[in-house]
């Protein structure tokens, strides 16, 4: 329960604007880049919990009064003292209350849109990536740089990291890596890409809608998308830099699934080695990468890995339960403390580990630490029905949908024994002409496959 102070703080830091049919929430803590606090997550909550009851109510937004940040995480500067300071149970109802307004986000009953404009991490992360409509600017900046401050990616990271292509989201988990811009919508963080001059009349046009239908609102936030950079080449050349795709990742993608496709970090690490000593465009990226994660929490990165191996095969509510566990634990611990410390109050970024290197780190303690034995956890979403994928699909689509089509996996595609120019069909049709999409097929089709035996048919390629 929010007392008095508590709730007027978070109602000057979160701004509920009321419009037709349409409400929004904005982030406005702006000298902190909309840093989320307690008070800020308990006044989100109960926004959510109002407007979905409410009739007047079609459709949620949620924005940032600036450009700079739509939200640059939570303020763990205060959890790590509140722990320290002994007030524990403070600490830890801000990352359940955190983790509450991520699940209600993730499985509310009305449609949200979410438009990231600056920075989008950790918590900014929580409060977007789980919505239907994820609306990203070229100003847009994604991080999950948890390993970082030694903690580990969550609100829903657990669940929304592995679902991403191949080993992406492992790759981003432990490094931290930023994506901007278009970046997003081609990683399948956001459903689409809208210039930030746009934004405004985006708002207006949503509040004015007048209705809850997911399809319709997909279709008036396609009325505002730009236009991609590239145009899609005139033939099939089947190489990967012939194909033109606005994704600062395009020229390593298939070398980060090379690389992280590994169960410890040590294989991860020799495998990053390998490709840092060997002659090619991927050389530089991989000494780079292997650089970054030199600079982790050795302890987090062990973490991290093992909870998206297993969130993959968790539902969404058992992500967030088992985030839950692994914040108490990991505040009980030194690195993050020290981290939190090192990159964000003294800023020196000289972080002394404990463990200091990734063979230090006793593999069986952690998972004993972590992931064994009885946790007392009360249970925190009630009233929704746990999912293993998202309900709702209004992004590109996958590599693996792409593939599944090509080798004729997929039901509504029909049978083996497509063409390029069957596929790129296929998905124009399905999409609607979306923008974006006819890059990411033409690209992914370039890289993963062949051409066959007969008639021009394609094949996977496999890895």
């Amino acid at each position: 329960m929010l007392s008095t102070q508590e709730a007027q703080e978070g109602e000057k830091l979160v701004l509920a604007l009321n419009n037709l049919t349409g409400r929004t929430m904005v982030l406005n803590r702006p000298k902190a880049l909309n840093s989320l606090t307690l008070p800020m997550v308990q006044t989100i909550k109960r926004y959510l919990e109002d407007w979905e009851k409410s009739d007047l109510c079609d459709v949620v937004m949620l924005r940032s009064n600036s450009r700079k940040a739509f939200c640059a995480g939570g303020d763990v500067v205060q959890v790590s003292r509140d722990w320290r300071d002994g007030n524990k149970a403070q600490a830890m109802e801000f990352f359940r209350t955190e983790y509450k307004v991520n699940h209600h986000i993730a499985t509310y009953k009305k449609p949200i849109v979410a438009m990231l404009d600056g920075f989008t991490m950790g918590g900014g992360v929580g409060l977007s990536v789980h919505a239907p409509f994820r609306v990203a600017s070229e100003n847009a900046v994604f991080a999950m740089p948890e390993t970082k401050i030694g903690f580990f990616p969550d609100v829903g990271a657990t669940f929304f990291l592995p679902r991403l292509d191949g080993e992406l989201g492992v790759y981003l988990g432990l490094t931290g890596q930023k994506l901007k811009g278009r970046d997003l919508l081609y990683a399948g963080i956001a459903t689409h890409y809208v210039p930030s001059e746009r934004h405004a009349l985006l708002e207006q046009r949503l509040q004015g809608l007048g209705t809850s239908d997911y399809t319709a609102i997909n279709l008036a936030i396609e009325e505002f998308v730009a236009q991609p950079e590239n145009s899609q080449s005139e033939d099939f050349v089947g190489v990967v830099n012939d194909v033109p795709i606005d994704f600062s990742l395009a020229s390593v993608r298939d070398v980060i699934d090379i690389c992280f496709k590994f169960n410890t970090i040590e294989a991860i690490m020799q495998a990053l080695t390998e490709v840092a000593n060997q002659p090619g465009p991927a050389s530089e990226w991989a000494q780079k990468t292997y650089d970054q994660m030199n600079q982790m929490s050795p302890s987090s990165l062990k973490l991290t890995l093992e909870q998206l191996r297993r969130g993959a095969q968790l539902d969404i509510q058992k992500a967030f339960e088992l985030e839950l566990v692994l914040a108490e634990r990991r505040l009980e611990s030194h690195d993050m403390h020290e981290g939190i410390d090192a990159l964000l109050v003294r800023k020196t970024n000289d972080a002394a580990w404990d463990p200091e290197n990734i063979n230090a780190v006793d593999i069986r303690e952690l998972y004993s630490q972590y992931f064994e034995g009885e946790h007392e956890t009360t249970p925190l979403y009630l009233g929704s029905t746990p999912f293993t994928e998202y309900p709702h699909k209004f992004g590109l689509p996958t590599e693996q949908e792409i593939l599944d089509v090509v080798s004729g996996e997929s039901p509504q595609a029909g049978g083996f024994g497509m063409t390029y120019e069957l596929v790129m069909e296929f998905f124009m049709r399905e999409y609607e002409s979306k923008m974006g999409v006819e890059q990411k097929v033409n690209w992914v089709l370039s890289r993963r496959t062949e051409l066959g035996d007969a008639g021009g048919t394609l094949r996977v390629i496999k890895s």
